[in-house]
């Protein structure tokens, strides 16, 4: 029995459209029966204290055994070190990525600034520290990083700030004053069965979202899968080594995947879901939960042609939306809780 909570993160001040990631995860050591708490992500700052909450409250526990930061997005990361300096918890290692080792100068490495600031919290706490690249595995092999590489990730450091330099010049030579650009507005049809699939593998995601730390924790029989926002060559990657070191997708099944990118269909295809989760016509498994961290009014996450693909490969889909969720297989509904409906078929028309 474990448990895997997505809390919501909407946006730095409350609710609003920006979809982050914080995930709790609670489960016990295969060889001891001891009891493992692990955080992936903390939200924005103030969602660090309510991961605290929960897992005091819900699992019994101000311990925490470890913390990954797939990559410092602020929807991501800032939360942590509000986490880790929490009066009542208590944390046993940080997995992060430290840019400053991968780059000379890491000056337009956008929001640095959060992850120096992890790193100071986690040293003033005593927190052991390392960096997540493929092949790191912790609580006797249960817990597996499949990507990034040491190689890949100081790749992926080096577009991201020339990226950002770019920005920042085009932004300097643009005139003052210019245009808003609304958010777009669609609404989502919900389908008797599932159309034809419109998603396909031209979607493209930067650099800094495909360094996302990759994971893989084995508990039981189940095959847990949380990508951070990795894109589809992250994707593909960690896929050759899950094969590499487990076996191949469709003998060795996946029982529970995170959506990457809440639900973005610039982060996954038509041909790494059918690599990993089988195709529509035979999927490798039914019924597997597909967990998708949204804020409720973001209009472009999830994307109807991500959370189709998903569904007609076996999945069911949740989607955050602004409350908690949680998958307890084999466990007593929490007082309070409600069962989630998976969403439904949708209209693929107007996701552009």
């Amino acid at each position: 029995m474990y448990e895997v909570d997505f809390l919501p993160v909407e946006s730095a001040n409350g609710p609003g459209s920006k979809s982050g990631d914080a995930i709790a995860i609670h489960f016990k050591l295969a060889t001891s029966g001891e009891d493992m708490v692990v955080v992936i992500d903390g939200g924005f700052t103030d969602v660090g204290d309510a991961l605290a909450e929960h897992i005091m409250k819900w699992y019994g526990t101000s311990y925490v055994d470890l913390v990954i930061s797939t990559h410092p997005d602020a929807d991501h990361i800032n939360g942590l070190a509000r986490l880790i300096e929490h009066k009542h918890i208590n944390v046993g290692e940080l997995l992060l990525h430290q840019p400053m080792k991968h780059h000379s100068d890491v000056s337009d490495f956008s929001n640095i600034e959060a992850v120096e600031n992890l790193l100071k919290v986690a040293n003033e706490k005593g927190v052991i520290v390392a960096e997540p690249f493929t092949g790191l595995s912790r609580f006797d092999g249960q817990l597996m990083v499949l990507g990034p590489t040491p190689k890949y990730y100081t790749e992926l450091v080096a577009q991201h700030i020339e990226e950002e330099k770019r920005a920042a010049l085009a932004k300097a030579a643009a005139p003052g004053g210019g245009v808003l650009e609304l958010a777009r507005n669609y609404r989502l049809f919900a389908q008797q069965y599932y159309p034809s699939e419109t998603l396909t593998d031209e979607g493209e995601t930067g650099p800094r979202n495909n360094s996302s730390v990759i994971t893989l924790l084995r508990i039981d029989d189940d095959r847990l899968l949380f990508t951070g926002d990795a894109g589809i060559p992250a994707l593909e990657a960690a896929a050759d080594e899950y094969e590499s070191q487990i076996g191949e997708f469709n003998r060795f099944r996946l029982g529970f995947v995170q959506v990457p990118h809440h639900g973005s269909r610039r982060n996954v295809g038509p041909t790494i879901l059918n690599r990993i989760l089988g195709t529509a016509e035979t999927p490798f498994s039914s019924n597997i939960p597909a967990f998708i961290s949204s804020a409720k009014a973001d209009e472009k996450h999830p994307s109807p042609k991500v959370t189709n693909a998903f569904g007609r490969r076996g999945c069911i889909v949740c989607a955050s939306e602004g409350q908690s969720i949680s998958y307890r297989p084999g466990m007593q509904p929490r007082p309070g809780w409600y069962p989630m409906q998976g969403t439904p078929p949708l209209s693929e028309d107007d996701d552009d």
